[in-house]
């Protein structure tokens, strides 16, 4: 039997991604000056928003997220469990977010309701593209005749492998959501210091390497991408830029000249999630044997 996929704003995915692979999103808010807007809105065309989103930034806006609460995801899902559909759910890493914790407070009040459905939470460990790709191949395993059991078990498999490194703009914006220290972001930003900064096995962000200078970050990037990638031939690799377009696919073309992959997909990154980490961020999303162990550095 067929099932329903669920994922949220995090993981990136753009209409005509949610349209190819018939996947349901849910969106969180963010609000801007007071005024709430949708995260995600399949309405609004994607790159505008996200320009005008990380300008408003820049220019010194008063910006909040939300979380997806519990009645929300009961909204969402109910409908599909009274048709009879198994569903599956798929959220920003439970280290960066409570939104997992919220959808599994639903799927236990509806499997009362419902005993005879299926309903799947799955706590990416992730988020962004990261997220996103591991959403497309669940889709894509749906559409190969898998169940949701063994879609759930490769994810919960493989999930370690899906690697998430990048670097920031301004380190301000780290500072803000308590990553690291105000001395430490002014003389950072002083020194023209530019971590490099991935999830870890706990799917919290954390420091890997420091570099000076832009240009040296994006090319750590790449360097650390083609020294992790498993299969290269085989894989998409994702980049999310926040209003950095001309740097990402710089990024994406250097990763093309190096390697022979698949495909890359560039994206502007999510709103809410592209909140945390500030205007300038670049990030990479790939296979790789595992995450990179443990952080060189955990200051700036």
């Amino acid at each position: 039997m067929s099932f329903v996929i669920f994922t949220d704003s995090a993981s990136n995915l753009t209409k005509d991604l949610l349209d190819q692979y018939d996947l349901h999103m849910l969106s969180y808010y963010s609000t801007i000056d007071g005024q709430d807007y949708l995260c995600y809105d399949e309405n609004r065309d994607y790159e505008e928003a996200g320009r005008k989103f990380y300008d408003d930034m820049r220019n010194g806006s008063d910006i909040r997220t939300s979380l997806i609460n519990s009645s929300m995801f009961l909204d969402a899902f109910e409908p599909f469990l009274k048709e009879g559909k198994d569903l599956m759910f798929i959220g920003i890493s439970s280290g960066l977010s409570g939104t997992v914790q919220a959808a599994s407070i639903a799927a236990d009040e509806l499997s009362d309701t419902y005993p005879e459905r299926k309903v799947i939470i799955i706590d990416s460990m992730g988020a962004s593209l990261g997220e996103g790709l591991m959403v497309i191949k669940m889709a894509e395993m749906r559409t190969m005749g898998c169940t949701i059991e063994e879609a759930a078990s490769y994810y919960e498999y493989n999930k370690m492998k899906m690697n998430h490194i990048f670097t920031v703009g301004d380190l301000q914006y780290l500072k803000r959501g308590g990553r690291i220290s105000a001395a430490e972001a002014a003389i950072g930003n002083l020194l023209s210091i530019k971590p490099i900064l991935k999830a870890d096995d706990n799917g919290k962000i954390i420091v890997h390497d420091k570099v000076r200078s832009r240009r040296r970050a994006l090319d750590a990037l790449i360097t650390l991408l083609c020294n992790r990638i498993i299969n290269p031939s085989s894989q998409v690799i994702g980049i999310a830029h926040c209003d950095a377009p001309l740097e990402a696919e710089y990024v994406a073309t250097e990763i093309k000249k190096a390697l022979p992959v698949k495909d890359i997909i560039v994206r502007y990154y999510d709103l809410c999630t592209g909140a945390h980490v500030g205007p300038g961020t670049i990030a990479l999303f790939f296979m790789g044997e595992n995450r990179m162990g443990c952080a060189k550095s955990e200051a700036i």
